[in-house]
């Protein structure tokens, strides 16, 4: 029993110290030392698995870091830019008043951007907490729709719209619906071209929410992706767009105890949102 755990100890001791990367190899002669290095193994494999997550944590923060940097220096640049022209006294009033106008649009684009790192990050966080409770979304959603109406007009979009008459009462908080159905109106509006069609209907205990536009370059197999932080997909979706938006949704999503997902048919994007209807 003494050389036993003269072996375990060894082992433990070169695994402590690097020197070994596997777990105990042990002689079976006795049950107490068995469960002993069955325990130890155990608490192996739950080490290795924090080192994975911690790496992979490490790995997710940097590039994180990295495109905060570049979505920040991106506008940054461009408003230091047309400031300094405007303060060169080289270019027309017209020239500086338009230049202005521009520079503005800038700095509240970075603004948006800043409001979205701050939404997320608090979001994101344990201590955020929701209250959920009976809400009639479809009042929440014809109010959104009405406040995107110019900004259909300005891209020349008739949405297709499909609302039941019949009130859709679901379980969810009322401030978080609207946020989502914004974020997801709002992407819409950068990416659509011609089609966009929103639909809501019941569905078994579930009130779904149904978006369509057209895909433009996502790829099928990146559906599940467009709700991380930062997916942007192709160049082409790059301008004025964070990739924040989606990802605040589906954390918003998740803390009503809804549920969200994508996929793409025929270069159609689909975004579903499913809520429990109150009982």
């Amino acid at each position: 029993m003494k050389i036993q755990i003269r072996n375990i100890k060894k082992q433990l001791d070169d695994y402590n110290s690097g020197k070994l990367h596997k777990k105990l190899d042990i002689v079976l002669l006795d049950r107490d030392i068995e469960g002993l290095a069955c325990s130890i193994n155990k608490h192996i494999d739950i080490n290795i698995k924090t080192q994975v997550n911690q790496k992979n944590s490490e790995a997710e923060i940097k590039k994180t870091i990295a495109s905060i940097s570049h979505d920040l220096r991106t506008p940054l640049t461009s408003v230091i830019g047309y400031i300094q022209m405007i303060i060169s006294n080289e270019l027309s009033l017209k020239k500086q008043n338009e230049y202005m106008h521009i520079a503005l649009k800038r700095a509240k684009s970075l603004q948006a951007l800043l409001n979205d790192f701050f939404q997320l990050s608090i979001i994101e966080s344990h201590e955020y907490k929701i209250q959920n409770k009976s809400i009639n979304i479809n009042n929440i959603l014809c109010e959104v729709i009405t406040d995107f109406y110019d900004s259909f007009l300005q891209k020349k979009i008739t949405p297709n719209i499909d609302i039941k008459e019949e009130n859709i009462i679901v379980i969810g908080n009322e401030v978080c619906i609207k946020r989502v159905i914004e974020n997801l109106i709002n992407n819409v509006i950068k990416h659509a071209r011609n089609y966009v069609f929103i639909e809501l209907k019941k569905d078994c205990n579930e009130a779904v929410l149904t978006i369509i536009n057209e895909a433009n370059g996502i790829k099928e197999n990146d559906a599940k992706l467009i709700f991380n932080r930062f997916y942007k997909g192709n160049s082409s979706r790059t301008v004025g767009n964070t990739g924040l938006g989606l990802s605040i949704v589906k954390n918003l999503m998740e803390k009503m105890n809804g549920h969200i997902y994508a996929k793409i048919n025929k270069n159609l994007l689909y975004i579903f949102c499913k809520w429990k209807i109150e009982e």
